[in-house]
């Protein structure tokens, strides 16, 4: 048996990194307007699940994202980040500067900046659903 988890409102499925280089911070990433969230063993979380928190996909027991569509690429910085700075990475992030050609994590990378997370989380109202076939996973 499979279960899916399917979030009831569009953007409730995000990818998140988080890049740190002194007292500065960076959180990029991808909002998927759909997806699910497939496991093969039960969902128990959903006793202690709080919408507007959510649970990191890996706390789910066997949890992988599965089906995901229309995603928005996305980036926040800390206020230690000064504007100049901000302008220049967002520009490497949504690869808007021609300048580099590497993706945006390893010029990131290149510039001093610490990868320390990926994670990926799921929030707001679920609905689970039980299949009996294994579904394809892709994304």
């Amino acid at each position: 048996m499979y279960y899916q988890i399917i979030p009831l409102e569009m953007g409730s499925l995000v990818e998140r990194n988080i890049f740190q280089q002194e007292n500065k911070e960076i959180k990029c990433g991808t909002v998927w307007k759909l997806g699910s969230v497939l496991t093969s063993i039960k969902p128990s979380f959903i006793k202690a699940y709080d919408p507007n928190i959510g649970i990191c996909v890996d706390d789910i027991p066997g949890g992988t994202i599965s089906k995901t569509y229309g995603g928005e690429k996305v980036i926040y910085f800390s206020d230690t980040v000064g504007e100049d700075e901000q302008d220049e990475l967002t520009d490497i992030f949504y690869q808007s500067n021609r300048k580099y050609s590497k993706n945006y994590a390893d010029v990131f990378h290149d510039l001093g900046w610490k990868h320390c997370s990926l994670e990926s989380y799921i929030f707001g109202e679920l609905e689970i659903k039980e299949l009996t076939d294994a579904p394809i996973s892709h994304k």
